[in-house]
């Protein structure tokens, strides 16, 4: 009957309807909607040509993203059956004489002309931006009210899509500008601190270049009997501590800048090992402890015995220790600090409390945020950058623990954080027999390198900076080596080659060729691959050092200190690098000594007990480390010894 036949098609333009929709829902991308609802218009209405038009209100130009069967150039508005339909706000249906309609409705003829028209509007809300259309070329009465007014429901939907997927778009380039912004931000942050760095290092090395000789050869010379000269001696020494202590507390802050630029880039190092929590809590103790001696303030610890090992990155686990303590000093003006360690379940909970000024509940949360100080007012303004606890907060998060606080105004802080304890820690080698092989491996290898040393090595110092090579060459001299100078890396190449140094300090950034070009260049050459390199620059990249195969890398401002104790130790492991084979079949043992043993300036290959024969015959090592040999691997140590080039390899067993 008719009302079957109705309401059998009712059922199927509401079945095309919600197969539409659904399409519809899955597409946020612009270009990729309107091109899915081209296809599924040509799919269901079997035309002859098909577009898909929209208006550009900013040109009142009408564009065909989507088109087929004809040609659809860029329409102003006002021309064509397209801008009708846009103006007027309503379908037009056309199944015959569509030709003499174009001039019934005064409307320029444009592209082919169809012998059955229907087009309707895109609504958003009640703005037209545009029309979907559907023609016949050769059939008269081809579509109907049914047609219509299906292709009408289709386009309301379009239009919500085209709507959803602008904002989207919006949305997208919203986020770009704020990425692209931040991006900007964090490389101007890292090239301020970068450019920074290079006069903070010559102002802090003179500066103790300065205090030193004043105090072995000037002040002891000055009759120090008379009131007004001690007087003189005592301000001209604290005038040096207070120029030595801002630059080293504006290199804090230098760093906190750099760590803040890397952790959001995503380009932070992390060196993960098992680590000894005992260990890591004394040295944040003893770094900390002229802070607290300075307030007079009293020291507890509360640390269990039985610690477990856990897999961390020591060093950034000492700086959280050493920021939860530092801060605890600042904001106590009296009182004691406390830290605490113990398990609890699989997380390892270090705190520390104080009973200092204790921060209001509202602020609680601020503490943690980038750039963010409590107590921030014209009278009363921590020193700082506000950066320590929302760093100290990622690295926490990225060993998988988190970090918060309780505290109470007027009654003090306890700032937690937890870490958890891994398999991986607990199958790892333990910490102390790490440190004992070190130790071991050290007296068995490095002796034949002292007994060879020269009695005067010289020091090639490689920077464009003249005031750095100026310090260096005093620092350098004062501890008796015998120090040359080149002011690019064009320049040290050619010294190198005149006369080949015991050990080179090279800059990065230079004039002429980059230091990370020069290292590569000296590594490669079999005439100097064995010189020590270290790398003393603004540019924090040790990966990518450490890949061409330097020896040390070290980011200025450095401590003199700490320099001359890493020359003096890779001249005593002679001008060769010990290779090292790691043999055990727990990766996480071998990732572990490779890291250990590569920080000290070995170079080491790794491997598994299946492959031992093989890889130690082609490569040849100098050491061979592996853990107690089961009977077929006591078997290759065996034959190993006999192996031609091999027999004076060391091996050194552990438990």
């Amino acid at each position: 009957s008719e009302r079957t036949k109705e309401l059998e098609l009712r059922v199927e333009e509401l079945a095309i309807i919600n197969q539409v929709s659904q399409a519809l829902a899955t597409q946020l991308d612009s270009d990729s909607l309107i091109q899915m609802v081209g296809n599924q218009l040509q799919d269901l209405f079997h035309a002859n040509i098909v577009y898909v038009a929209l208006l550009d209100k900013s040109t009142n130009i009408i564009n065909f993203p989507y088109g087929y069967g004809d040609t659809f150039p860029p329409l102003p508005l006002g021309q064509g059956l397209t801008s009708q339909i846009i103006i007027s706000g309503d379908p037009l249906l056309l199944n015959q004489d569509v030709d003499s309609n174009y001039d019934a409705l005064g409307i320029k003829k444009i592209g082919k002309i169809a012998a059955s028209y229907l087009g309707v509007p895109i609504p958003v809300g009640k703005e037209m931006i545009g029309v979907l259309s559907v023609q016949s070329t050769q059939q008269t009465n081809r579509f109907n009210e049914s047609d219509k007014n299906l292709l009408s429901t289709i386009a309301a939907g379009v239009g919500v899509a085209i709507h959803n997927a602008a904002l989207y778009d919006e949305a997208q380039q919203a986020r770009a500008d704020a990425e692209r912004a931040n991006e900007a931000k964090s490389s101007f942050l890292s090239t301020v601190s970068h450019e920074l760095r290079t006069p903070l290092t010559s102002v802090l090395g003179f500066a103790k270049i300065v205090k030193k000789r004043l105090e072995e050869r000037v002040f002891p010379a000055l009759d120090q009997t008379d009131p007004k000269m001690s007087r003189v001696v005592e301000q001209v020494g604290k005038n040096m501590d207070v120029i030595t202590s801002e630059g080293e507390r504006l290199t804090q802050l230098i760093n906190d800048v750099l760590d803040l630029a890397k952790i959001e880039a995503g380009k932070i190092e992390w060196h993960m090992e098992p680590c000894r929590v005992d260990s890591i809590l004394n040295r944040a103790l003893e770094a900390t402890h002229s802070l607290v001696e300075q307030k007079k303030l009293r020291v507890q610890k509360n640390i269990s015995q039985e610690l477990p090992v856990v897999m961390a990155d020591h060093n950034k686990l000492i700086q959280v220790v050493i920021n939860l303590l530092s801060n605890a000093v600042k904001f106590t003006p009296k009182g004691s600090i406390t830290l605490n360690a113990k398990q609890e379940g699989d997380h390892l909970v270090i705190s520390v409390t104080d009973t200092g000024i204790g921060i209001a509940p509202e602020d609680q949360p601020k503490v943690f945020e980038k750039f963010k100080q409590v107590g921030d007012t014209l009278t009363d303004k921590p020193q700082g950058t506000g950066l320590g606890l929302p760093i100290c907060k990622e690295i926490i998060e990225h060993h998988g623990g988190r970090l918060w606080l309780e505290s109470e105004t007027g009654k003090g802080s306890t700032f937690y954080f937890s870490i958890p304890v891994t398999e991986e820690a607990k199958t790892s080698i333990p910490p102390m027999e790490l440190e004992a092989l070190m130790k071991q491996l050290k007296e068995r290898i490095d002796q034949s390198a002292l007994k060879s040393m020269p009695n005067v090595n010289t020091v090639l110092i490689v920077d464009d900076d003249p005031s750095i090579r100026g310090l260096l060459v005093q620092e350098l001299g004062e501890a008796g080596y015998q120090v040359r100078e080149a002011e690019n890396g064009k320049e040290a190449l050619e010294k190198i080659r005149q006369q080949k140094p015991d050990l080179v300090l090279l800059d990065v950034m230079m004039p002429e060729m980059n230091g990370f070009d020069v290292a590569a260049i000296l590594k490669n050459d079999p005439v100097t691959m064995n010189i020590p390199i270290i790398i003393l620059s603004i540019v924090q990249d040790k990966e990518r050092g450490m890949r061409i195969g330097v020896d040390k890398y070290l980011t200025k401002p450095f401590e003199t200190e700490q320099l001359i104790h890493e020359v003096n130790a890779l001249l005593e492991q002679g001008h060769s690098r010990k290779k090292i084979m790691v043999v055990d079949e727990n990766t996480t043992t071998v990732k572990t000594l490779s890291d250990v043993l590569q920080a000290r300036g070995y170079q080491v290959v790794e491997s598994n007990g299946s492959e031992l024969l093989e890889k130690a015959k082609s490569i040849l090592p100098d050491v061979i480390i592996l853990r107690s040999a089961s009977g077929e691997q006591q078997d290759i140590v065996k034959s190993l010894r006999f192996e031609k080039g091999m027999e004076h390899v060391v091996f050194l067993v552990y438990q």
